[in-house]
């Protein structure tokens, strides 16, 4: 959580650190989700053909800290692009090696486990803006240097290139150390304790294969189309939600200052903030009223309160900045148990196979790559685009669930069969 969610706010210090714009930064994002897609796949094998578990984790996690370290240090965008390529490998296999270890340790008790450890993403995410707050640059003054400053000659005005304008305002030299730096340094100081403490566990109680529980067979097969059908729209609507969740949580202190409030960055960092405290409280909230409401209702909350947000977003957050704390928290709220709502959902009515299951984490990188990057592109000229992109998601993630429901509302669940076969046997024996 914390690797992944600071680089939204310190997204306006690393354009500067590289000396470019908002629209060319945009491939950070593109490279890590394509780096957490291949470590994704490449990391399950590996986990599948080595018994040493915490010692693939040690060292997946120390290279997660040497690039998280090594990130501020880059003074181009292909450097920076290669770090985020390579973090973004190590954060896709260890989130599918500490998967697979969680389930190997519990077994079929590892729900709870397997909650919380999804709730730390989001805590994750609370602390990273946090941690990056007090390490933001100030540049209040570069926007107005930048319509401002023009370059006299032959009594003619040309506009400086922007290469110079970083040179003379806020680009940052070989020799000079960013402000920024000391917050990539903390979260990778963090990751790095977080190695050794699996390296210790790896020598006092190491993981081995005699944990695995026998994977559990399920009756109520369905047909290829229904279950095509169902996946595909389970995977647009995955798609949407991590997307959005991603993209707004990276681009909403962009947006605060470029769009027309011109917000100061540290204040877009606060608003970061409140959307992954929101984000965390009702992911954590989610394992208890999962309990208590069928996962049917917890998605059309989630829906609704998503739409809300950004109703609000597109009617307010142009005008008043209270708008974007208030959809921050609406959208936290909404998006948190998307994910984990929609596939138990629809897990109900189909067999989710491992290969069904491998679908979801790699749309949702998708999404997390697609989403980001269209509001980066565009947010520089049209910084509204913020908006219509939050919105759009939400309107079309009602529109999927509406056909879900359609679809699913006279489906038999296959736990339902199961008791009916099970039943009908036991009429046939008395």
């Amino acid at each position: 959580g914390l690797c992944a969610a600071i680089t939204g706010p310190t997204l306006i210090d690393l354009t500067r650190i590289v000396n470019t714009d908002i629209a060319t930064i945009a491939f950070i994002y593109t490279g890590r989700s394509c780096g957490y897609i291949g470590g994704s796949f490449i990391g399950g094998i590996i986990f599948d053909m080595f018994s040493k578990k915490q010692l693939i984790l040690t060292t997946g996690q120390l290279i997660t800290s040497i690039t998280m370290i090594g990130v501020p240090w880059s003074r181009d965008i292909k450097t920076l692009t290669i770090w985020m390529i390579v973090n973004g490998f190590t954060l896709g296999a260890l989130d599918t090696g500490a998967n697979v270890c969680c389930l190997n340790l519990w077994g079929k008790d590892s729900g709870p486990y397997f909650q919380a450890l999804h709730f730390m993403f989001g805590f994750g995410g609370l602390i990273a803006p946090l941690v990056a707050a007090p390490f933001l640059g100030d540049y209040s003054e570069y926007d107005e240097m930048k319509s401002n400053m023009t370059l006299t000659a032959n009594d003619s005005d040309y506009p400086i290139p922007t290469e110079a304008m970083f040179l003379n305002a806020s680009s940052i030299t070989s020799a000079e150390i960013p402000r920024v730096t000391y917050a990539y340094i903390c979260i990778g100081a963090i990751s790095f304790l977080v190695s050794l403490l699996f390296f210790v566990m790896s020598i006092i109680s190491p993981i081995d294969e005699s944990g695995r529980k026998p994977e559990e067979t399920e009756s109520g097969n369905r047909s290829f189309g229904f279950t095509a059908i169902i996946v595909t729209l389970t995977s647009i609507l995955v798609t949407t939600a991590m997307g959005t969740e991603v993209g707004y949580a990276q681009m909403l202190t962009t947006y605060a200052v470029k769009g027309p409030l011109h917000l100061t960055p540290t204040t877009g960092s606060y608003m970061t903030s409140t959307y992954w405290a929101a984000f965390t409280v009702t992911r954590f909230a989610a394992i208890f009223l999962s309990v208590k409401f069928s996962h049917l209702t917890i998605l059309v909350f989630d829906v609704i309160v998503t739409f809300l947000g950004g109703l609000v977003l597109l009617i307010f957050a142009t005008h008043y900045d209270w708008a974007l704390w208030v959809a921050s928290i609406f959208l936290g709220v909404g998006i948190a148990s998307f994910f984990p709502a929609s596939v138990s959902w629809i897990e109900k009515y189909i067999n989710i196979t491992n290969k069904i299951a491998s679908t979801f984490p790699i749309v949702a990188s998708f999404g997390e790559m697609l989403i980001p990057y269209a509001i980066n592109y565009f947010i520089e000229t049209k910084p509204k685009v913020f908006i219509y992109v939050v919105i759009g998601s939400c309107a079309l993630a009602i529109i999927v669930t509406f056909f879900m429901y359609l679809i699913l509302r006279n489906a038999p669940g296959k736990y339902t069969i199961k008791r009916r076969v099970v039943y009908v046997s036991k009429e046939s024996h008395i």
